[in-house]
């Protein structure tokens, strides 16, 4: 059969058609007006008593198994002090698993090709804080421990970077980072083969792509649960200018 003799059957089929056949697959059986009115969960905070004129902010402790298999050929303890608004701790420690928080060591501004790659320092995990059921103590007034966090009541005017700044400075001595500047840190990070130079590090991506590399800050030598007593003590002191004058007025009672 020649070319010439080949015909080719065709359907003339409207683009108008096609269109409409598509804008009925994608549409919903039923098309929403609007988004709705917006539910409870978004119309109050349980952290938040306005008629008070507070509010709680979140302390946590975290750890993993990362962090605890580097400090440990140390001969050190060290886990995460966390300073939130939010919540459900839960979701900070999610966070710190997505960013691999502390999963690099080396010397802050070295390329990434330089670093050394923390094994598991994304199987972060909570802490929780509790109460020695031997030791017959209160907490003091506007502390308030929920599901292993300790929740702390502040005025409604303090934010909670205020709170934050004050409770890092306070743990200042025991940071991690600080204790491998000196002398006996870079003497144990020489004996076990580690930069001396180094620091523990976190890489910071947008989408999918690296844009900084950060120094881990918020690490600090204590055991959580053994010494929260002499934590809840020391907050109850730094926190009391920014906590509501009826707490400090029982606390000075």
């Amino acid at each position: 059969m020649s070319k010439n003799n080949c015909k080719t059957n065709t359907i003339p089929i409207s683009t108008k058609d096609i269109l409409k056949a598509e804008e009925r697959s994608y549409q919903p059986a039923t098309s929403p007006v609007t988004f709705g009115p917006p539910p409870q969960a978004v119309c109050q905070n349980r952290l938040v008593d306005a008629a008070r004129g507070t509010h709680r902010v979140v302390i946590y402790a975290a750890g993993s198994r990362g962090l605890a298999s580097f400090v440990r050929t140390l001969g050190l303890t060290a886990y995460k002090l966390g300073v939130t608004s939010a919540g459900d701790a839960q979701r900070r420690i999610v966070d710190l698993r997505r960013k691999h928080y502390g999963s690099l060591f080396g010397q802050f501004g070295r390329p990434i090709e330089d670093l050394q790659t923390i094994e598991q320092a994304d199987e972060w995990a909570l802490v929780p804080w509790v109460v020695d059921p031997n030791e017959c103590r209160d907490l003091p007034p506007g502390f308030f421990l929920r599901n292993g966090v300790l929740e702390i009541e502040v005025r409604l005017d303090v934010q909670v970077e205020t709170v934050d700044q004050a409770v890092h400075a306070m743990m200042a001595e025991r940071a991690l980072d600080a204790f491998l500047a000196t002398t006996e840190g870079k003497a144990r990070l020489r004996a076990v083969g580690r930069d001396p130079e180094g620091v523990l590090l976190t890489p910071y991506t947008l989408m999918y792509e690296l844009v900084r590399i950060s120094r881990v800050k918020e690490l600090y030598l204590y055991r959580p649960q053994v010494e929260f007593p002499q934590l809840v003590d020391c907050l109850a002191t730094v926190l009391a200018p920014l906590m509501p004058a009826a707490t400090k007025s029982v606390e000075a009672a």
